[in-house]
């Protein structure tokens, strides 16, 4: 039989599982139990309005809206809710008789 030989492949692999345990060592020393650090995360979610239902009343339009804000703004109008979701929206109906002129 002749001499048994490591060929290269195995002697780097040979050479890294010695070398392995020292790469992965952690450093420890006394007075260092704590770290702090500082994570700032910012979630943007733009504004949602949605119509999913108009029902005619007398005395105007009923709307049946989803939204994820607490107030919308229809026509110069601000309207609050009590929680984001769904919320009916009231837009009451332009009195008989007036008139509207655009281009003045």
């Amino acid at each position: 039989m002749k001499g048994h030989r490591l060929r290269p492949a195995r002697a780097a692999m040979a050479a890294a599982m010695v070398l392995a345990p020292l790469a992965c060592a952690a450093e420890s020393s006394a007075g260092t139990s704590a770290a702090t650090a500082r994570v700032r995360l910012v979630v943007v979610v733009p504004p949602v309005f949605q119509v999913l239902r108009a029902t005619q009343t007398a005395g105007g339009v009923d709307y049946l809206v989803w939204t994820n804000m607490r107030s919308i703004t229809i026509g110069g109008r601000e309207h609050r809710f009590a929680r984001p979701g769904e919320n009916t929206v009231h837009v009451p109906a332009v009195p008989a008789g007036a008139w509207v002129v655009h281009g003045l």
